[in-house]
């Protein structure tokens, strides 16, 4: 009795001697493994990797700006870089709650009037009893801001996009726990106490710096397609407003015409009354009004249309009527066309998207190369084998203490499918590349056409205004006394009329036409051009 109970005494002993030795080797190992970690990672930061020539162009001439954009030092420990990826999603969010969430080059928000219109926009009701009344582009342009849902979609794109830095540093949390297995284990030849198991995995360092770099372009590239989509939007709001112009312009021409031709209709029927006039000229007068009256029924149904499509980019009701569109001020461009071709492939917004995303896919490749690495794995364990005893041996087998790491990263192979792997993303880099160099072909076209444009309907304003107009004016008025003092016939009146009112609508429809090349040139070059008052030498 006696030698069992020291028996049990001694085995108790042994056991919490076993145990506190073994809980020492696993804080020694701990630490060893966690200083060969740190190693290993600053042997690989050492290692020369030449990454594309553009990602020196584009992601390290970012990081460089501290104030706006801080760098993510990638070789320190995980908890600092861990702070530094959800700094910038903290950065990120106090500039989407700004006034002008996403900063822009193509329209300017901040001006006092825009302002103003901005917050009408927060009154639904008083913007439209607004728009009612005579309308200007920077109204629309602020409403446009405030409902468009394209907009609204694409700055939300942007906030989803940044739930994408608390998702990468959770992540890596959640693979740093460690994990237990406390199921007997079967061996087929007796029995084991599987007393306890753990293995914890440590993230290979430097991938959550990387992708909290390949989350930033994410978000830049979300803000560029914010950008095009604030483009696209202003540019179609400003092509209808032309539209709008042109219209209301042209119905207030034949209207004039109308009013002239009824005065001439007045003119032919006395002169019918009294003999001096043939019945056939009160009939071609009518013919010509009716033919005004249609033109301006006609001009009238545009401009309903018109109006729908510039409440469906307010996203209001198609049938909300608008106020008569306020006139713009006439300006010309200051660059030149070689000067344009360069703006515009500095500030195009799709060039500049479509470089973030080489960016983001040579982040991608360097990522690729580091997790061909294993993670660092520590794992202990210790099993008590009691099979021995069950086949009634005289020794009792000890506890058996085992411990897990990985290997030497600079040991482990490099296998084909992950050599492959990257193969492919330089290969689609460099497709990526040719994709520039075709938009960029694509747009110098765009700029060319757009200027031509302009060009051809300012020559045209300057001819209609400085001798078609004048001259045409002058007919018309020479036809009217000589029509009264019957030396001329209705028939060479009415040609005289109709030669001015078409000369009238021309020049409006040149002047649109100008206005609407404009705005299609800025958004070509992505940018609001520098503009000087339009002169024509009148």
């Amino acid at each position: 009795m006696i030698h069992t109970l020291s028996s049990c005494r001694l085995s108790v002993f042994s056991f919490q001697s076993a145990f506190k030795i073994a809980l020492i080797m696993l804080i020694v190992l701990v630490a060893g493994c966690a200083n060969r970690r740190l190693e290993t990672y600053q042997e690989l930061r050492s290692t020369e990797v030449q990454p594309p020539v553009y990602y020196y162009t584009e992601v390290e001439k970012k990081g460089s700006n501290t104030e706006s954009d801080p760098d993510v030092e990638s070789d320190r420990f995980l908890s600092e870089v861990e702070a530094k990826v959800l700094k910038y999603q903290k950065q990120w969010q106090t500039q989407l709650e700004s006034e002008t969430p996403v900063p822009s080059l193509f329209y300017d928000l901040s001006t006092d009037a825009m302002k103003a219109y901005r917050q009408l926009a927060a009154s639904p009701e008083a913007a439209r009893a607004r728009l009612a009344e005579p309308i200007a582009l920077e109204l629309l342009v602020a409403l446009g801001y405030e409902w468009n849902p394209g907009l609204k979609s694409a700055l939300e794109k942007i906030r989803a996009v940044l739930e994408r830095y608390p998702q990468a540093v959770y992540l890596e949390n959640v693979l740093r726990q460690y994990n237990a297995f406390t199921k007997q284990l079967d061996t087929k030849v007796g029995p084991l106490t599987h007393k306890e198991m753990v293995a914890m995995k440590f993230p290979f360092p430097g991938t959550l710096a990387l992708k909290g770099q390949i989350i930033t372009e994410d978000v830049r590239i979300a803000q560029k397609e914010f950008e095009i989509a604030l483009r696209d939007l202003v540019t179609e709001i400003r092509l209808a407003y032309y539209d709008y112009l042109f219209v209301t312009e042209a119905t207030r021409i034949n209207a004039e015409s109308q009013e002239l031709l009824k005065q001439m209709i007045a003119i032919a029927q006395a002169k019918f009354r009294v003999g001096q006039g043939r019945y056939t000229n009160v009939i071609m007068a009518q013919v010509e009004l009716s033919r005004l009256a249609n033109t301006i029924i006609t001009l009238e149904q545009q401009r309903e249309t018109i109006i729908a499509r510039i409440n469906t980019l307010l996203n209001s009701s198609a049938d909300l009527p608008l106020g008569d569109p306020v006139p713009v001020e006439e300006d010309s461009v200051t660059p030149t066309l070689t000067e344009l071709y360069a703006l515009a492939i500095k500030n195009r917004q799709e060039i500049q998207k479509q470089k973030l995303a080489i960016s983001k896919m040579a982040l991608a490749v360097e990522m690729a190369k580091q997790m061909t690495y294993p993670d660092p794995t520590l794992g202990a364990s210790y099993l008590e084998n009691r099979s021995m005893a069950d086949l009634k041996h005289t020794q009792k087998m000890p506890m058996t203490f085992m411990t897990q790491r990985t290997l030497n990263p600079k040991n482990t192979a490099r296998f084909g499918h992950r050599n492959a792997y990257i193969h492919e993303m330089d290969v689609k880099i460099e497709a990526m590349a040719h994709q520039i160099e075709k938009l960029e072909s694509d747009l110098r076209f765009v700029v060319k056409k757009h200027h031509f444009g302009m060009e051809t309907a300012n020559r045209s304003i300057r001819l209609y205004r400085q001798t078609l107009l004048p001259q045409a004016q002058q007919a018309l008025s020479a036809a009217n006394t000589a029509y009264q003092a019957a030396q001329i016939d209705f028939l060479s009146f009415l040609d005289a009329q109709r030669t001015l009112l078409n000369l009238r609508i021309e020049e409006q429809r040149a002047l649109r036409d100008y206005r609407q090349h404009l705005a299609q040139l800025e958004q070509a070059v992505g940018i609001i051009l520098s503009k000087q008052p339009l002169t024509r030498d009148f």
